[in-house]
C-alpha cells in the first residue's frame, strides 16, 4: 500500500503559519521523508459562506500549491484531490496539468471530479446541470491537447480551430487520471478509461447534500469495488486500477486516543478489499506539530505496513 498526505488546509480560515513558501516546502519535504508517496490538496475556488461555516473549509489553488511541493521534493507525487473539471475551460486545465507535470519530471496524478456545490458553479458562471457533459467533453479535449498536435473541436461553449498546446506533459500519453466520487457513473468512467478511483467516505446523513451515494462501511466499499471491476471486465479492461481511500480507525497521531495497532488492522482489512492507497489528512496547529505527526505516522504505520 502507498500513502498520500494532505496539506492541512481543512479549516476556515486556514492556519496562517502554513501560508508561506517555506511552510509549504518544509511540509512537502517532511511528507516525502516520512515515507508518503504523494501530497495532495483539494479545490474550492468559490465556496459559499454557509458551507464554510457548517463544516466546510478553505483551499488553495491546487496547481499553484503543488508546485511548491514539487520544488521541495524529488519523488513525491503531486495529487489533486480533487480538481473540479467543469470549472475550467479544458485547454486551460490541460495547460496547468501539463506545466506542473513537465516541470516536476512527470509526477502529477490528476484527481478529478464533477463537484457537487451549486453555489460554486453559479459563482464561476458554469451551468451545474451541464456538469457531466462538460466533464466528459473536457477529458476528451485534454487528451487531444496533451498530444501536442493541433486540435480542432467544437465544444458546448467553445470552438477550437488548429489549437496546439505545448509543452506536452512529461507523462505520456498523459498523467494518471484518478476519479473521485461514489456514483456508479464515476465507477464506470474509471473502469473504462481511468487509472484510479478515489471513493469518498460519506455518512448517510450527508449523502443527499453531497449528491453522492453513502459510503460508511468496508462492506459497502467492497460492493462498490465489485461493481467497478465487473464493469471493467465487461468492457475488456485488464489494466489494474488504483483505489485510494481514507482510514479513520485508531484516530490520528497527535490527538488523544491514537492507536497505531488499531489503525494498522483497519488498513490490512482495506488492503484485502482492494484499496491500494491511503489518504491521510495532515493534522496539527503549527508546522512543528504537523511535521512531528507525519513523522510519527511514517514510523508507526507506513514503515510497519510496508516492512
Amino acid at each position: 500500500m502507498k500513502f498520500a498526505w494532505g496539506y492541512p488546509f481543512m479549516s476556515c480560515p486556514p492556519v496562517d503559519e502554513f501560508l508561506s513558501c517555506d511552510a509549504m516546502m518544509t511540509m512537502a519535504a517532511g511528507a516525502e521523508s516520512a515515507g508518503f508517496s504523494a501530497a495532495y490538496v483539494t479545490e474550492h475556488p468559490a465556496p459559499a459562506e454557509k458551507w464554510r461555516q457548517t463544516g466546510g473549509h478553505d483551499a488553495l489553488d491546487p496547481f499553484v500549491a503543488l508546485s511548491f511541493a514539487a520544488a521541495a521534493t524529488s519523488e513525491l507525487r503531486l495529487l489533486t484531490n480533487l480538481t473540479v473539471v467543469p470549472f475550467r475551460n479544458p485547454f486551460l486545465l490541460a495547460k496547468a496539468v501539463a506545466t506542473l507535470d513537465k516541470l516536476s519530471g512527470g509526477r502529477v496524478t490528476l484527481g478529478m471530479g464533477t463537484g457537487y456545490m451549486k453555489a460554486e458553479y453559479f459563482a464561476l458562471g458554469v451551468d451545474f446541470d451541464e456538469r457531466n457533459a462538460l466533464f466528459d467533453e473536457s477529458i476528451e479535449v485534454m487528451k487531444l491537447a496533451w498530444s501536442g498536435e493541433p486540435v480542432t473541436y467544437d465544444g458546448l461553449h467553445f470552438s477550437a480551430r488548429d489549437i496546439t498546446s505545448q509543452p506536452m506533459p512529461a507523462s505520456q500519453p498523459h498523467p494518471p487520471l484518478w476519479l473521485g466520487g461514489n456514483s456508479k457513473l464515476t465507477r464506470r468512467r474509471v473502469a473504462e478509461w481511468g487509472q484510479g478511483w478515489m471513493p469518498m467516505p460519506n455518512p448517510a446523513q450527508y449523502a443527499k447534500g453531497r449528491r453522492s451515494p453513502a459510503l460508511e462501511t468496508n462492506d459497502e466499499l467492497r460492493d462498490m469495488l465489485a461493481y467497478m471491476h465487473d464493469h471493467a471486465a465487461s468492457v475488456g479492461r485488464t489494466d489494474p486500477i488504483d483505489v485510494m481511500y481514507m482510514c479513520f480507525d485508531g484516530g490520528e497521531p497527535g490527538k488523544p486516543g491514537w492507536n497505531a495497532q488499531q489503525h494498522l488492522e483497519a488498513l490490512y482489512e482495506q488492503t484485502e478489499a482492494g484499496v491500494t492507497w491511503t489518504a491521510a489528512n495532515g493534522s496539527g496547529d503549527s508546522r512543528a506539530e504537523v511535521l512531528e505527526n507525519m513523522a510519527q505516522y511514517g514510523e508507526e504505520v507506513i514503515a510497519v505496513l510496508n516492512a
